[in-house]
Order: C-alpha cells, then sequence, then structure tokens
C-alpha cells in the first residue's frame, strides 16, 4: 500500500485486510500498530473492496443487453459471410434438417 501511495496511486482497493479498530486490537498480534499506520497514511485514497462493490449496481439495462445480443448475431452473420468453412457446415446443417 505505501509503494502505491508513494508512486502516486489515485485509488488503492483492498482485499482481505483488517477494516476495523476490533481487528487490529482483538488479534492481539504484533506488528498491528505499523498496520494501522499505513492506513492512516494511505487512509483518503484506500477503500476497501466491499465497498467498491456497494459503489454500483449490478442491474444490466435491458437496452444494453439487447445491444449485446445484437451485436453477437451481426458478428455471426459476417462470420457466416466470410468464411467458407462456415458456409460449407451451415449447407450441410441446412441439408440435413430439410431431407
Amino acid at each position: 500500500m505505501l509503494l502505491a501511495h508513494d508512486h502516486g496511486a489515485e485509488l488503492i482497493v483492498a482485499v482481505g485486510t483488517h477494516t476495523s479498530m476490533v481487528d487490529f486490537l482483538d488479534k492481539g498480534r504484533s506488528g498491528m500498530a505499523s498496520t494501522v499506520v499505513t492506513r492512516m497514511k494511505v487512509g483518503p485514497i484506500l477503500v476497501d473492496a466491499k465497498g467498491v462493490s456497494r459503489l454500483y449496481s449490478s442491474r444490466v439495462r435491458k437496452r444494453d443487453l439487447l445491444i449485446m445480443i445484437l451485436a453477437a448475431i451481426a458478428a455471426l452473420v459476417v462470420i457466416a459471410l466470410v468464411s467458407e468453412p462456415v458456409r460449407l457446415v451451415i449447407r450441410a446443417s441446412w441439408t440435413d434438417l430439410t431431407n
């Protein structure tokens, strides 16, 4: 965290780190003081991963989903038009279905 801070990071996302004073004091481990001081120094740019997930909604708009599906279909059509092996497979499949 200190290296990222010293090299000018605008945002540090922490995953699996200690987050509260209870975490720092309750464990009874040595070296927690340096962890507290580090978090105090990088505090303005430090965000826990749980906080990041709460910033963004996970809902997908129907319009965006439709655009993505149409783009995938368009890509498949272009591939079918350009690729001779794909056209052969489509013709063989169509022939099997119609017979």
